[in-house]
């Protein structure tokens, strides 16, 4: 009897505890986009009682107490969560992204991933979020403003132009100043192989324009020596480490379809205030011919102007050739001036009454303004569509994509195209060995009238090849006077095409349908990749990789206009390709319970051939056969073929003690084929170190993470192709009359160095990074120095010497700076709103300690408006032109013979074209499935020359410039044109100028805008602008649920929709960030007739099936 009642006591008492639990069901979605998370841990918080959400984000959990009690959730790169239970069965939560775990591991040098605790040095990342689908094809553009440390300028608005990257500062005076892009694991060249330098030809693109942004997964920044030193000679500019959709190592089980979509429109930037008051001529008298805005005013300005200055201006602005003047308004048509009877509608014959009054007018030519720019103008359009596929299983998975791009510029007839198509793939085979491969092919097409040049090189263009100056669309179009009918007016003889102008110049509009540049370029990159893991901690890689294109260039300059009245036609064929090799032996194992040991060695292999034959055809045979073969005479300008090596050797070695110090030394030796032999082979190393604070001190507890790091890294550069010896040149064959034709051949005019040596730049570095108020603010400050010596420069000789120049290792240059990345969360509320804030910092000071024995050397430049100088003691590329003389007290000399200042006898520094910083200010705004982002940045400083403010003042265009009938007075004083001293009174004082002028004579007579010398066309670069914005909208899996889309979003997007350059001339609205070179001249500091810039918005849409 006992027996039993023991056990219904027992039976009784767990049957208690069974009815005190209970089981808890529930959904996990994210926070982000609605969609199921699945593989999340679900766990009842201070047990191990637990499970995992399947694949539509579900759960269910038993073991759960009666009452109360916690769930915690969790899932790597998602912020853990906690939440009460109270009494309820259903508990449904949303996870947000933790940003700070999504970073936690970073691609660095030689593809290699690092917990970036680890690291003491800096590392940027991006991910393709920050990249696709934001109204940017070029991949490095739609970086700007988004990282500290790295400096990204465009070149303009033409479709495909190219883009300058420097990441901090420059490094080389005369040399290559850009970063090694890697993609994939293999070298990537991002070269414009441009054929001229600054002044022409800014329509090239440079190589990384082949990239499509929608198909990177994400991109890292290596800044400094210590991060980049393992790539060795060729990384002294720094890394751009990007990993492409088809290279990603991960992919989701089955199989996945992603489309994007975009439709863009774009228009130009700004356009000048001009003034619509004063029409053509000079001395305020009308005269069709003239190429200024200095003539009398427009008829509707006549009478008030009369009435306020007394003047006597007439609204007749022509006679006829009986001396009688023309009908008001109009005046003699100015084609038909130059093309008489070419054009019978514009003949303007007419019949006078008795009284001599004109009657029976044909075709009066009506003075009146026009819209000169908005006619000319086209919208651009930009398209996207990319799909990519991927399928994976367990041990292997496979990646596809296809992208198109079409770009129709601002400017008639400028487009580009990219199509893109690419393959990757990875598997573990059953042996042990991990096999992964990429392929990718890119066709990139460029076609855009020439830009770039200066209205002042007019009839020097045709004599010196350079095509962009009177060729050039923007040396005329927007200095063209307001009462000329650009659009209306005819612009080709319609019997023969020729050019048609009001004068001896081309037509903007000629030009733009006929001299047009256009490239074809056909790219081919991939790698294979072998790994073994020997044992746990011991593996073998082999890596092999190809990067190879052609670009097709031809350059057409249409016969029958004013600059090559012949006409021209140049083609370039450039063929690059690359070879890459990497064996490398990796360690990882733990040394005991503290201490753990990450180590690599290997070596690379690198080769790179380039070939580029140009030839240029003169005189074309037939209009409309731009080939060279249907040109009169063809030059080859040169047949250039290069082969270079450059083989390493190195070591990676990194010793962590308790995961909270960290410490790496870095060593490679390369051999560089372009050295002379005892030259060729050079060493260098680094090391660096890392501390988590947080973990080994006793910090308050608002400290969330709390790491010091700091670095010394050495980094060398070789040095370019055939530089140690005399090189010969292959000319064109000469044909004597009656003759065989003789092969001719010259020595260089540069004196090889047989003991040239490598350069080498030296950068110490140290950072903090610091978390607080869990996670919601993260600051990441960097403080770098870095120190290049050895500069291989171009140094003049005397030509009794046989040559011009000679290679020299000259120089030191020092860059100095601060690198701030802040990251803020102010906003995290519990209905799912929350706005993140991140500030991108740079503040670079450079220094030329060293220019070599003469104290400076002369980059280049356009040469009107000034040149490039690295001077000893001053900042990197100063603008070196004329000034005007001054007093010692800073007053302006004036000419008293001319009212007029006048230039100092020697030209001298009169800007610094780098920004004083820069900060980039990025805003994401997220409630529940809408994202709303901003980027706004700024732009300290930074002086430029501006050839298009000096010509819009030279031509009396702009509205600042109607206050033209009063006289005016220079501020300054009297001086002397040849002591360039004062002139003083008999009391030995300075006499004050009030000799009067006109605005003409201020702006015209003494020529190059106000007031004359270069200084005054070169301004403050300041610009704030709203450089991106979006808003996106993601389609909850709930709507989805019967549809094929695993996943929905759409957004509309916009670009560079509004500047602000408050000291840039006013009216001009001129886009500061402007190149007027391409991205590979170290010349800087000069706007001469660019592509405009423009502003974009439109709508994307990504699908998932």
């Amino acid at each position: 009897m006992k027996k039993f009642l023991l056990l219904c006591f027992s039976l009784a008492f767990v049957a208690s505890l069974y009815a005190q639990e209970r089981t808890v069901t529930g959904r996990v979605t994210s926070a982000e986009d609605g969609s199921s998370l699945p593989g999340v841990n679900v766990v009842i918080k201070g047990t191990t009682n637990g499970t995992v959400t399947d694949s539509d984000g579900r759960f269910s959990l038993s073991g759960v107490p009666a009452s109360g009690g916690s769930l915690v959730f969790s899932f790597i790169g998602l912020q853990s969560q906690e939440v009460a239970i109270g009494d309820r069965s259903v508990v449904d939560v949303s996870l947000s992204l933790d940003v700070q775990q999504l970073s936690e591991v970073v691609v660095t040098a030689i593809g290699i991933e690092r917990d970036k605790k680890a690291l003491g040095y800096s590392v940027a990342t991006l991910s393709s979020d920050n990249l696709a689908q934001r109204s940017e094809p070029d991949p490095l553009r739609a970086m700007q403003g988004k990282m500290p440390g790295v400096n990204i300028v465009g070149g303009g608005g033409a479709p495909g132009q190219s883009t300058k990257i420097n990441i901090r500062g420059m490094s080389s005076m005369t040399g290559n100043t850009q970063p090694l892009f890697i993609v994939d694991g293999i070298p990537f060249d991002n070269s414009t192989s441009s054929s001229d330098g600054a002044d022409r030809n800014t329509v090239f693109s440079n190589r990384a324009f082949d990239l499509d942004p929608n198909n990177i997964e994400s991109i890292s920044i290596l800044k400094g020596a210590a991060a980049s030193a393992l790539y060795g000679s060729r990384a002294t500019n720094g890394v751009v480490v990007v990993t492409t959709k088809a290279g990603k190592k991960g992919s989701k089980k089955g199989m996945e379809i992603t489309y994007n979509g975009s439709v863009n429109f774009e228009e130009i930037s700004g356009i000048p205030d001009y003034q619509d008051v004063y029409t053509q001529g000079s001395n305020q008298v009308y005269n069709g011919a003239f190429i200024g805005n200095w003539g009398s005013p427009f008829p509707n300005h006549v009478d008030k102007i009369n009435a306020q200055y007394g003047t006597n201006y007439s609204k007749s602005y022509g006679a006829y050739p009986d001396g009688q003047p023309y009908p008001i308004g109009t005046a003699p048509n100015p084609i038909n001036n130059r093309y008489p009877g070419l054009f019978p509608e514009f003949v303007q014959e007419y019949t006078r009454t008795d009284n001599g009054q004109v009657i029976n007018v044909s075709a009066p030519y009506e003075i009146k303004p026009h819209d000169i720019i908005g006619g000319f103008f086209d919208r651009g359009m930009v398209t996207e569509n990319s799909l990519q596929i991927s399928s994976g299983s367990d041990k292997a998975n496979i990646n596809a994509g296809f992208s198109r791009m079409d770009n129709k510029g601002i400017v008639p007839n400028s487009e580009a195209t990219r199509t893109s198509l690419s393959f990757g793939g990875n598997g573990q085979l059953d042996n042990g060995l991990f096999l992964s491969g990429t392929l990718s092919y890119v066709n990139t097409t460029q076609q855009s009238p020439q830009s770039g040049g200066s209205a002042f090189s007019d009839y020097a263009a045709g004599a010196n090849g350079n095509f962009a100056g009177a060729s050039s669309i923007f040396a005329r179009l927007f200095y063209l006077p307001r009462n000329f009918d650009l659009m209306g007016l005819p612009f080709e003889n319609p019997v023969n095409g020729d050019n048609i102008f009001y004068r001896a110049l081309d037509n903007p509009r000629w030009i733009a349908k006929y001299n047009l540049y256009s490239s074809n370029v056909n790219r081919v990159y991939g790698n294979l990749t072998a790994s073994y893991d020997v044992t746990d901690w011991l593996s073998f890689l082999v890596k092999g990789g190809i990067n190879t294109y052609s670009d097709s260039r031809r350059n057409v300059l249409r016969a029958g206009g004013i600059t090559f009245p012949l006409g021209e036609v140049y083609t370039e064929d450039i063929v690059n390709t690359e070879q890459d090799y990497t064996f490398m032996m990796t360690v990882n194992k733990d040394l005991g319970t503290d201490f753990n040991i990450r180590a690599l060695a290997g070596v690379n292999l690198n080769q790179r051939e380039q070939s580029r034959r140009k030839v240029t055809g003169t005189g074309i045979i037939s209009t409309g056969l731009n080939n060279t073969d249907a040109t009169t005479t063809q030059i080859v300008d040169y047949d250039f073929r290069s082969l270079r090596r450059l083989n390493g050797v190195y070591a990676d070695v990194s010793l962590s003690y308790k995961n909270y110090l960290f410490f790496n030394v870095v060593g490679r030796n390369d051999w560089s084929s372009t050295l002379p032999q005892g030259n060729n082979s050079y060493f260098y190393p680094g090391a660096s170190v890392s501390l988590i604070l947080s973990e080994v001190a006793s910090l308050p507890a608002v400290f969330d993470f709390v790491k010091l790091r700091t670095s010394a890294t050495k980094v060398g550069n070789d040095a370019g192709v055939y530089l140690t010896g005399v090189n010969y040149s292959i000319l064109t064959p000469f044909t004597p009359s009656g003759g065989a034709p003789v092969n001719r051949a010259t020595l260089s005019n540069t004196l090889g160095n047989p003991e040239l040596k490598p350069e080498f730049t030296t950068e110490y570095e140290g950072g903090i990074e610091v978390k607080v108020l869990k996670n919601k603010v993260g600051l990441d400050l960097t403080y770098f120095s870095r120190t290049s010596t050895d500069q291989i420069a171009f140094a003049s000789v005397a030509r009794s010497s046989g040559f011009t120049q000679e290679v020299v290792n000259v120089g030191e240059l020092s860059n100095k700076g601060w690198e701030i990345g802040l990251d803020v969360t102010p906003v995290s509320l519990s209905n799912g709103f929350t706005w993140n804030m991140f500030f991108a910092f740079t503040k670079i000071k450079s220094e030329i300690v060293d220019a070599g024995p003469n104290g400076e050397i002369t980059v280049g430049g356009p040469g009107y408006g000034g040149v490039t100088i690295h001077r000893n003691g001053f900042p990197y590329g100063q603008i070196f032109g004329t000034k005007n003389a001054r007093d010692n007290e800073g007053n302006l000399l004036i000419n008293p013979a001319t009212g007029l200042p006048f230039a100092e006898p020697v030209s001298s520094i009169i800007g610094d074209p780098n920004p004083d910083f820069t900060l980039g200010w990025t805003n994401t705004f997220t409630y529940k499935n809408f994202t709303l982002r901003a980027l706004i940045d700024w732009r300290q400083g930074g002086d430029f020359y501006s050839f298009s403010a000096a010509s819009l003042l030279l031509r009396g265009q702009l509205e600042l410039s109607t206050d033209r009938e009063a006289l005016r007075v220079v501020p300054g004083v009297l001086g002397s044109p040849q002591t360039f001293q004062p002139i003083l009174d008999e009391n030995d004082n300075k006499i004050r100028n009030t000799v009067p002028i006109t605005a003409f004579d201020s702006h015209f007579t003494n020529g190059w805008g106000a007031y004359g010398q270069d200084e005054v066309n070169v301004y403050d670069g300041t610009v704030i602008r709203l450089r991106e914005v979006s808003l996106g909208y993601s389609v909850p899996r709930s709507v989805l649920a019967k549809t094929p889309f695993g996943s929905a979003s759409i957004s509309v997007s916009g670009r560079n929709l509004w500047f602000n350059a408050p000291n840039v001339l006013e009216g001009l609205n001129l886009d500061p960030e402007l190149l007027g070179e391409t991205a590979a001249s170290n010349v800087q500091g000069f706007e001469y007739g660019a592509t405009p810039t423009t502003r974009r918005y439109g709508f994307n849409i990504t699908l998932t099936f």
